[in-house]
């Protein structure tokens, strides 16, 4: 059985795949200490379905929180005896970052680029809706070209709402109308509606550069999926960095049957 655990700032994602089949995924905060997670980490087996006697053989980790990933990864040696293989320069994934600054791209994206090329086997965007809006754009020969990237949306209202006292708290959604007839709606319309806008440009942007027919891929939560429905979605995978980090495990020698 693989553990795959995707860390990134907004929490923790953490799936265990057994006979190339997920169990039930689990969300965890990053405010916990090794001993904490490790204990979570085996309750998260046993609410799985991993039952007694089940054994973790290979775990992988992609982080983009260095200050969490020592203790993720103790966590994971206590939990379950092994040492944990993070993502990181020099793992083989099977796709070339053509970059300025190919060290600097986050494992997230890395990850997510994996699994978007091998779902499509062709050219491609992928938008990731999460604490950072992200999209990355690769190639008809599987080659990672750039990403853009803007807060996302939850981060966005939390910064709006830290900087002007008389807005309210507000649960975003996709609103009916953009004339908003109060102060909640109106902060919806803006920033939902405007982050529409916001991944349609950066969207047909990339499309117009690829210079090729690229497929658009969504990841993330469900306003993601609603927003990107209008733009061509093919695909929407919500944890699409999980598939691609135990593809990139099985790059590297475990066996996915396990």
């Amino acid at each position: 059985m693989l553990l795959a655990l995707d860390a990134r700032n907004g929490g923790l994602t953490l799936g265990f795949k057994r006979s190339g089949a997920w169990l039930p995924l689990a969300r965890l905060g990053s405010e916990r200490t090794a001993d904490e997670y490790a204990f979570l980490f085996e309750a998260a087996l046993q609410r799985a379905g991993g039952g007694q006697g089940a054994t973790v053989q290979s775990a992988w980790l992609s982080s983009v929180v260095p200050a969490l990933s020592p203790r993720l990864i103790e966590g994971v040696r206590l939990a379950f005896g092994l040492e944990t293989q993070q993502l990181a320069p020099g793992v083989k994934t099977g796709v070339k970052i053509r970059t300025d600054q190919p060290s600097e791209l986050g494992s997230d994206l890395v990850c997510q680029a994996v699994a978007a090329y091998a779902l499509v086997q062709g050219a491609c965007i992928v938008a990731d809706f999460g604490a950072a809006l992200t999209f990355i754009a690769l190639n008809g020969a599987g080659e990672l070209l750039g990403a853009a990237i803007a807060p996302g949306l939850d981060t966005a209202a939390l910064a709006l709402r830290g900087s002007a006292a008389q807005l309210p708290q507000v649960r975003l959604d996709l609103p009916e109308r953009a004339i908003g007839k109060n102060s909640a709606a109106a902060v919806r319309s803006g920033i939902v509606l405007g982050y529409r806008g916001l991944a349609d440009a950066i969207i047909s942007g990339m499309r117009e550069e690829l210079a090729e027919d690229a497929a658009l891929i969504g990841s993330g939560d469900e306003l993601g999926r609603r927003l990107l429905d209008g733009l061509g979605c093919r695909h929407f995978v919500p944890d699409l960095a999980l598939e691609g980090l135990a593809l990139i495990a099985q790059r590297n020698g475990y066996a996915p049957g396990a």
